[in-house]
């Protein structure tokens, strides 16, 4: 009851022209005196004398590449000639649904408490981050394309390799962090799924997902998705709840393609911590698997990729790391809570680009009946 009457609250927040926040919250705010402020610290004496709006997007945030004029001193140390802000969607549709589930301020408090203690390939460098109610909020990261990474915008442009390196990277953080004592005594606001803000309202919202996809006869999905779908429907609280069980570790939570980047050095690295919680690490990799790797790419790699994450566990000291068989059946699990993240964007427009949208449903529907999801499910029930 307490977390959706929070998640209530949030939401009356996004939805109002005010909501009790720091500023700056977007990034028209954030002009040459502000950045100053912000790398003051770092050089004494540099100024930022101007600053110019590169390119930017806008979803669940609103993104944008600056670039910064620094007077000489800033020059001579070598501050950032561009910078990349992260900040309150445009949107008062997706400012609820961040607001609702503490994405912003989650976010934060990964770039202010976890980022630190990981390797530079895995997520940018944070300057700057703060974050209020109503989803209002704003970072300062490093312009990562300025530093020569890549970014696979659709499932379309990712390659074998590259999904071989995202599954390394996810292995990377879940090892840092598999059964750790710290979950609970240093990190509890990285709660257990059932624990985040709004999940009630998350399960709700999926269950009418599967329901209007179900009764839409213009939307096509394999025989197998409609019976993984109507099975979900009736036991979801059941299917989530084993999310608490087997080893636990700190997930990314949103994994798919379009918060992943390649560095020039073949490793991958991740955006858009928003949704960071508490669960299986393999919860992770079926997830990029499902909706995230073309159909024509997964199959027949499925062991290949399954491996180059286990492997990736056991190199890092993982001692109790799943074994492939159970691997390959969490893989199989979990495609059903991957099916409902694209599903989501697919009812709700607006929350990914609609071409990106068809690719990924298409690519999660194939991967539901090669994998006999639908049995998997059930089985995991029986």
């Amino acid at each position: 009851m307490q977390q959706t009457l929070k998640a209530l609250a949030e939401t009356s927040f996004a939805i109002s022209p005010w909501a009790p926040a720091p500023r700056p919250s977007s990034v028209g705010e954030v002009d040459a005196a502000f950045l100053t402020k912000v790398f003051a610290a770092k050089a004494p004496g540099a100024v930022a004398e101007s600053v110019t709006r590169l390119d930017g997007t806008s979803g669940t945030t609103d993104r944008n590449r600056l670039g910064i004029q620094w007077n000489r001193v800033g020059l001579d140390a070598g501050l950032p000639a561009s910078v990349f802000i992260k900040s309150t969607p445009l949107n008062a549709k997706n400012r609820t649904m961040v607001a609702a589930l503490d994405m912003a301020v989650n976010e934060v408090k990964f770039y202010e408490q976890i980022r630190p203690q990981l390797d530079d390939s895995i997520a940018p460098k944070s300057y700057f981050a703060h974050a209020g109610h109503g989803a209002r909020h704003l970072l300062v990261l490093e312009d990562l394309e300025a530093a020569g990474a890549t970014f696979p915008f659709s499932i379309e442009e990712i390659t074998l390799p590259g999904v071989e390196a995202i599954m390394r990277t996810l292995a990377k953080v879940h090892a840092q962090f598999w059964n750790s004592p710290r979950l609970a005594s240093e990190l509890p606001w990285i709660a257990p799924e059932s624990a985040r803000p709004g999940f009630p309202l998350l399960l709700w919202q999926f269950r009418k997902v599967r329901k209007t996809i179900l009764n839409d006869e213009s939307v096509e999905i394999p025989p197998a998705a409609r019976r993984m779908a109507e099975f979900a429907n009736q036991n979801d609280k059941a299917l989530h709840a084993k999310w608490e069980q087997g080893p636990q570790t700190m997930l990314h939570g949103d994994s798919h393609i379009g918060n992943t980047y390649l560095k020039p050095d073949g490793t991958a690295g991740l955006l858009d911590w928003q949704v960071i919680h508490r669960g299986p690490g393999l919860r992770e990799v079926s997830y990029m698997m499902t909706h995230s790797t073309p159909a024509d790419i997964r199959r027949g790699n499925e062991e290949k990729l399954l491996r180059a994450y286990l492997d990736t566990l056991q190199d890092e000291g993982v001692d109790d790391a799943p074994t492939f068989d159970q691997a390959w059946e969490a893989l199989r699990f979990f495609a059903f809570d991957a099916w409902d993240s694209i599903a989501i964007c697919k009812v709700w427009p607006g929350l990914q680009p609609p071409d990106r949208v068809e690719l990924a449903f298409a690519a999660a529907n194939s991967m539901v009946e090669d994998l006999e999801v639908d049995k998997a499910i059930k089985a995991a029930l029986a």
